[in-house]
């Protein structure tokens, strides 16, 4: 019992590791050995419960930066702030109790792991980004963001594909050991899951260098990214705002001799009411005109209606004169942080920004136009959506912006995580992508993947750089998550197929 205790935790710490920031990416190959062997021969409550300590072991680790927000930027005493990192991480865990009860079940009945496997995780990860509104947190197909040939394959299948490659090798691989140890050779599961991995590999080896002939030859938009640095303690300070405004002038002039034509400042660089305020939004508009380029920047905004007003996380696009060419509200809203779930039902749970009411949510898809570019906007964590990205890039997006405020990550591996999962959204649909991030990280990226510029964590500082505009989107982006919907079919062929099996047993 012991030895299958630290077995399963050894498991889930495994896999944590193999995720930014430790990237231990060389993991994820042997990473789902030790649960598969402890499941060997139990099911039920057990495999269920087996599964569940194996997903807490993981997320603990992986979102202990959860502790930092809520008690840092929360407020909530210490003990708290490790309750509620351990009911997200419950949470999520009970998606990986359901696949080890579901795998041992399909295997009980004569489902082949090979299939029955890798179908099921996919299916519940799916599940995972849509029910609750959806927390699709480093999924497990994003420990190859750094593996080139292998993260191709996402403009066919999404960072699903991904995931389901990982839990077939690990099955294929358990198989072969287990059949080895045990006198009889499996070569079946292991010769599959090798003939997978040298499909999405040879994809990749293919994909790759006409993808980046493509990008040679396409035209490209000069993007500066600016980073402020501003301390999440002073940010909504009023003192502060016009110093905030001063840094983020001050850089961005400074990136005028590259000739940028579009200046990106992050998620609420002007904290106030643009337009609203008449002696700080001059201020932000002066900026635009002597930076030579468009300017792209955060800042909440409000409009009055027949019920009232209404709160918007907002990106305004300002051309060079000042003049603001259009705007973008954020469509997904992050819950205790821009809106409280169920207020009606919990009025003791408040926002942990409190400087304004609840947001409302924009609308999905909507592009942002420049002369020589179409922005798709994404406002802080709406970059880890596969969705939302999908749908401003078949309405023409050629290039992702991703503002965000990742100073309520500190130096926790966060800041890591949600730079990985942006850049596989640029991936995904085969565009650029432009990051600017308060504290960091903020990057350019290009739509094979490839990172041309990172920022260190906690600097003030400002990059200007050429990101080639791919036009048409990808595989992906026409046909959405063909793939994961394929999972999930085939997962409720096999629930009703061992169903059946059992009756007839």
């Amino acid at each position: 019992m012991l030895f299958n205790l630290l077995a399963v935790l050894l498991s889930g710490l495994m896999l944590a590791l193999a995720l930014p920031k430790f990237n231990l990416t060389v993991l994820l190959w042997g990473a789902l050995i030790p649960l598969l062997w402890v499941l060997d021969g139990v099911r039920g409550r057990r495999a269920f419960l087996w599964g569940l300590l194996h997903g807490l072991a993981q997320n603990l680790v992986m979102l202990y930066w959860i502790v930092y927000v809520t008690v840092i930027y929360g407020k909530l005493p210490l003990p708290i702030g490790f309750v509620v990192l351990v009911l997200l991480a419950g949470y999520l865990s009970l998606y990986r109790g359901a696949w080890a009860w579901l795998y041992t079940w399909g295997r009980d009945r004569g489902l082949a792991g090979t299939w029955w496997g890798p179908v099921l995780w996919v299916s519940l990860e799916f599940l995972q980004t849509y029910l609750f509104t959806g927390f699709p947190w480093m999924l497990l197909g994003y420990g190859f963001h750094q593996s080139p040939s292998l993260l191709q394959v996402v403009d066919l299948t999404g960072v699903y594909g991904l995931s389901a490659l990982i839990v077939l090798w690990n099955i294929g691989l358990y198989e072969l050991l287990h059949g080895w140890e045990a006198g009889r050779l499996r070569w079946r599961p292991a010769a599959a899951a090798l003939l997978c991995l040298a499909a999405v590999l040879g994809y990749g080896w293919f994909r790759l260098p006409a993808v980046q002939q493509q990008m040679a030859q396409s035209p490209s938009l000069s993007v500066a990214v600016v980073q402020g640095n501003i301390e999440q303690g002073v940010k909504w300070d009023p003192a502060y705002q016009q110093e905030t405004i001063k840094i983020y002038r001050e850089l961005t002039v400074h990136s005028r001799s590259q000739a940028p034509q579009l200046v990106v400042w992050p998620e609420t660089a002007a904290p106030f009411f643009f337009l609203r305020d008449q002696k700080l939004s001059p201020l932000v508009t002066a900026v635009a005109q002597e930076s030579g380029g468009y300017l792209l920047f955060g800042s909440p905004a409000f409009e009055s209606g027949p019920d009232g007003e209404s709160f918007f996380n907002r990106a305004y696009l300002l051309a060079q004169d000042g003049t603001i060419v259009g705007y973008y509200d954020k469509a997904h809203l992050v819950p205790y942080g821009e809106y409280v779930p169920l207020r009606r039902f919990f009025p003791f749970i408040g926002k942990m920004v409190p400087m304004v009411g609840d947001f409302v949510e924009g609308p999905v898809g909507r592009v942002l136009n420049l002369p020589e570019a179409n922005l798709g906007t994404l406002i802080c964590f709406e970059s880890i959506f596969p969705y939302l990205s999908r749908a401003m890039v078949a309405n023409g997006a050629d290039l992702l912006v991703n503002i965000t405020n990742d100073a309520w990550f500190g130096r926790t591996s966060a800041p890591y995580q949600h730079l990985a999962m942006s850049v596989t959204r640029a991936v995904e649909n085969r565009v650029s992508l432009a990051r600017a991030a308060n504290t960091g990280i903020s990057a350019l990226a290009r739509p094979d993947g490839s990172i041309l510029w990172q920022s260190e964590l906690y600097t003030a500082t400002a990059h200007t750089g050429s990101l080639p505009l791919l036009a048409g989107g990808s595989f992906y982006t026409r046909h959405g998550d063909l793939f994961a919907w394929f999972c999930v079919g085939l997962a409720v062929l096999g629930l009703l197929g061992g169903a059946v099996m059992r009756g007839k047993r």
